[in-house]
């Protein structure tokens, strides 16, 4: 490549013409070490199609731990920034990615009807770089230059042999501890636990796991004959050897607790910023976690993949605002809330860092797609906080609900679940608020302030300008839903909402329990609020002898309230059964309503053996699927749930119970 840095070559016009075009450019390059994303080559003859491998967009992570000396975008079908992100990061350091777009004046309006205010930044930024090319003319490139070798001989970076040293050091202690090892990509993280592996005796025994065996190929390579065997994360178990986890921020976080907390002698790597997960996040996560137990944390800053000067990686940061950090407030001053639209936040790019940094900051595992989510989404609404000329705080709330009385009907039983109604869709089908999804309603999705200006009011001042919009826009409802924790439960009841529905599942990514909180801000979303807060009262009983058991007490007694009256429970049981018997209704949801019928004379009527005991396993062990079929005799949770269904449908008077 031209002046052995980096680049992007731009290929504007219809999807036919640039797809040549980038065959034609990468002709003598070996298609092994060629990634494409978008959409198939099948009709494509020529020897290099027909050698390639295209990932379908939206996975380009499979990506990760491969190096490579070309990558292609096909965007025609759409772009997904975690697609860039990812394969830039696996381009070696004379390699190129190429970009197939529409023609730059068409392709804003390509992604949605009012056009993109994401792809219009990225066109800016595309057009102003000097490390994008834009050829009037296509030829061939020169095959790729040879890359560095991956030889076990190769010597460390200054950066890595302090890892080296670090890794090998705890293997040999007597007493536990954790090392957190993040970076940039393209610092050499995996290939310095790979030259670690190599450096420690034969025989220590040493653990490797990723998020994928692709992501840990790197480590595995540079380990040569010392690498162990790869252990999908899933299957760790509880051990006094040494444990490696690469690329851990792509994990879900109680996964990488409970590794921790089970695994005495554990080193981890996670990428700082970027696609993988927020290395930031999780070095917070991690020592609040860890307590009063030691965390060695180190960084590695020199790259060994490309250039410390590379353009390439230059651009793609500007492109994703992989690296935004949110500048502080600086002198004390008066703090304004307000609206803003994402056109507006995109045209001053030091206010987009700002409010993307605080989102990068505030949530775990935030990643490239949300910031064109922040941009495009037509149904997000923005309000920032600012102190002087910073932004200091941000809420984005999503408008949700609003939806015809058959779609409603269909989300109650089951049947529809419409994408980016979350509130809606769990209050119509979870908790059993039969025309719930009828009502507007905005749910706050995501809300952060900078931590010099926490505990002075700023979130709560921006959720009462967003609960202001709501009510001036006609909606019915103010809502959230988060991994419930004592102090975020504390902190949104003081903010006005109420707890309506708790989850049955754990969050992969918090390990906590989702709750759903709502503040009615029309007569029938006060009328909402109150039914959903009913039931949240009939089934909390139940679920806190299932689902909810390990629940604190800290959290039982901020939920609990009394349950209704006699004629009010038995309504929402009555409910509850029909949308199970004649709908797809989940068994855990359904579960306190059939244990009252269970023992009422309705089940009297029931006189199979096999049936009286699978009823008796849905009463004792809702979770266990092995037991209801057994127990029914069938093949399957599946089969088991039909059955059920069958037996509630089939009993006499099913409203009168």
């Amino acid at each position: 490549m031209p002046g052995g840095r980096r680049s992007l070559i731009w290929l504007e016009g219809d999807r036919e013409a640039t797809r040549g075009q980038a065959l034609t450019l990468l002709a003598h390059w070996p298609a092994a070490r060629i990634g494409w994303i978008g959409a198939g080559l099948e009709d494509d003859s020529s020897p290099l199609a027909r050698g390639l491998q295209p990932l379908p967009p939206g996975q380009g992570r499979q990506l990760l731990g491969q190096t490579l000396a070309a990558g292609v975008i096909d965007a025609h079908m759409g772009l997904d920034p975690d697609d860039l992100g990812a394969l830039a990061g696996t381009i070696d350091g004379t390699g190129t990615v190429l970009l197939l777009t529409p023609p730059a004046e068409d392709w804003p309006f390509e992604a949605t009807r009012g056009g993109s205010v994401f792809i219009r930044r990225l066109i800016d930024c595309l057009a102003r770089d000097p490390a994008v090319q834009r050829p009037a003319r296509v030829t061939a490139l020169p095959g790729p230059a040879i890359p560095p070798t991956t030889a076990a001989g190769d010597r460390p970076t200054a950066d890595q042999h302090r890892v080296i040293q670090a890794i090998t050091t705890l293997a040999e202690r007597p007493t536990h501890g954790t090392l957190l090892v993040t970076a940039d990509r393209g610092r050499g993280k995996s290939a310095a636990l790979g030259m670690a592996l190599q450096a420690m005796p034969p025989y220590r025994r040493v653990r490797l796991t990723a998020p994928s065996r692709a992501a840990a190929a790197t480590a595995l390579d540079r380990a040569g004959e010392a690498a162990p065997r790869f252990i999908a994360p899933e299957d760790v178990t509880p051990d006094d050897s040494l444990l490696l986890i690469d690329e851990a921020a792509a994990l879900p976080l109680p996964l990488i607790i409970r590794q921790v907390n089970d695994n005495p002698y554990c080193v981890l790597t996670g990428t700082v910023h970027g696609y993988e997960g927020s290395g930031r996040g999780l070095i917070l996560r991690l020592a609040e976690a860890l307590g009063q137990r030691p965390l060695q944390h180190l960084t590695l800053h020199e790259p060994v993949r490309w250039a410390a000067d590379d353009p390439l990686e230059a651009l793609v940061d500007r492109l994703l605002l992989l690296s935004a950090e949110p500048e502080g407030p600086g002198s004390a001053g008066p703090v304004t809330v307000m609206p803003i639209d994402a056109a507006d936040l995109a045209a001053d790019e030091a206010d987009l860092r700002n409010a993307f940094g605080l989102l990068v900051a505030g949530h775990y595992q935030t990643r490239p797609r949300d910031l064109r989510q922040l941009l495009d989404d037509p149904a997000l609404r923005l309000y920032i906080a600012r102190h002087q000329e910073r932004i200091v705080g941000i809420l984005a709330a999503r408008t949700e609900g609003g939806m015809d009385a058959d779609l409603c009907h269909e989300i109650h039983h089951g049947r529809r679940r419409p994408a980016g109604h979350l509130i809606a869709q769990s209050l119509t089908f979870h908790a059993g608020v039969a025309k719930a999804a009828q009502l507007r309603g905005r749910r706050i999705q995501r809300i952060a302030v900078h931590g010099d200006c926490r505990y002075q009011g700023i979130g709560r001042r921006l959720i009462a300008a967003a609960r202001d919009d709501a009510r001036a826009a006609g909606e019915d409802w103010l809502g959230t839903s988060f991994g419930m924790t004592a102090g975020l439960l504390d902190f949104w009841t003081a903010c006005g909402l109420t707890p309506v529905r708790v989850g049955n599942h754990r969050d992969a990514r918090s390990g906590t329990f989702s709750v759903i909180l709502l503040d009615g801000l029309s007569t029938a979303g006060e009328r909402l609020c109150q039914e959903a807060g009913q039931r949240l009262a009939v089934h909390l009983p139940d679920q806190l002898n299932h689902s909810l058991r390990d629940l604190s007490p800290t959290l039982r007694h901020r939920l609990w309230r009394d349950p209704p009256d006699g004629p009010a429970r038995r309504r929402i049981d009555s409910d509850d059964l029909r949308a199970f018997a004649l709908g797809h209704r989940s068994l855990l949801d359904t579960h306190a309503a059939l244990c009252r019928w269970a023992a009422s004379s309705a089940a009297d009527a029931i006189r199979s053996t096999r049936d009286r005991a699978l009823l008796a396993a849905a009463v004792e062990t809702p979770q266990d699927a092995t037991a209801l079929a057994d127990a029914g005799g069938v093949a399957g949770r599946r089969a088991a749930l039909a059955r059920l269904r069958q037996l509630i449908a089939q009993r006499p008077r099913i409203d009168d119970e």
